[in-house]
């Protein structure tokens, strides 16, 4: 199934969007993780049921869409979504998000909640409210100066990329067809070979910004089904490193959400899309 491509244009921003099935159907919009973009949900997309209109964003500075500058305020993330629910006219939404896109679409939904009809958030990037009045200082300095920011970032084709990390975690445990899309569609061209789409420094924002929106204090405002999907449990920071295979959501989110269900999963990481798609689709259409 080949999903159509195409923008959403602002003055300053320039939103890439895939798009499969009729304007007419259900909506799901898909929201995805950091350093990610809207194909990596193609096998996801693969197990669910025809007759829905599924909307797959990439959020600014990744995948295709055109945005160069830092990401250190979530509100940004947020912004694109209702941008695009907005742009594209969208209503009755089966939102799901997955990490930093968890919170992206919690966002949206908070101020335009009578656009949607339920969420799947799977591993939102959404802590306690004692970890938003933490300052760590993996999350002081600039960018440019983080660890993050060295990931390599130019090969000679995007085929290298596979190569390179395709037996090293938490790759490896990824469906391999799932990994091939993350690799493929997640450069651009750069000179005479290809760079990771979402640049390191980009990447490097995102992940010093994550308590620059603290959603907390609103969950009660939610009024409608909720579905929160939570991996295994560890510290989200070790050694002032990032624990990307552990989970970062607030144990507590879904009993602080008035119609919300708890879904642990200890048996997979922060990836659960990536590692069973099917398994993701079917929490998406509620018969699991």
């Amino acid at each position: 199934m080949t999903p159509r491509h195409a923008y959403i244009q602002t003055n300053d921003l320039s939103l890439s969007y895939y798009e499969w099935g009729h304007k007419d159907d259900p909506v799901i919009l898909l929201v995805h993780a950091t350093g990610m973009h809207g194909l990596i949900w193609s096998e996801c997309i693969q197990a669910l049921p025809s007759g829905f209109r599924i909307i797959a964003l990439d959020i600014r500075g990744h995948g295709l869409s055109k945005y160069e500058g830092h990401l250190l305020d979530w509100s940004l993330m947020g912004d694109d979504v209702k941008f695009a629910i907005e742009a594209l006219d969208l209503n009755n939404i089966i939102g799901v998000g997955h990490s930093m896109g968890g919170h992206a679409l919690l966002q949206a939904c908070l101020d335009m909640q009578n656009r949607f009809q339920r969420l799947v958030l799977i591993d939102p990037v959404i802590f306690s409210p004692e970890r938003y009045a933490t300052v760590l200082d993996f999350e002081i300095g600039a960018p440019e100066d983080n660890p993050i920011s060295r990931r390599r970032n130019q090969f000679d084709r995007w085929q290298d990329l596979e190569d390179a990390f395709k037996d090293r975690l938490p790759f490896s445990r990824w469906m391999p067809e799932t990994f091939k899309k993350y690799c493929e569609y997640g450069v651009k061209k750069s000179g005479d070979g290809v760079s990771l789409a979402c640049n390191p420094v980009t990447e490097a924002s995102v992940y010093m910004g994550h308590c620059s929106v603290d959603l907390s204090g609103r969950l009660g405002e939610l009024d409608l089904p909720v579905t929160v999907m939570r991996a295994r449990q560890a510290e989200p920071m070790q050694n002032g490193r990032i624990d990307f295979s552990a989970s970062p959501t607030w144990t507590e989110l879904a009993a602080k959400i008035p119609n919300g269900k708890d879904v642990f999963l200890p048996e997979f990481s922060h990836f659960i899309p990536m590692e069973d798609p099917k398994l993701t689709a079917e929490y998406i259409m509620e018969i699991r």
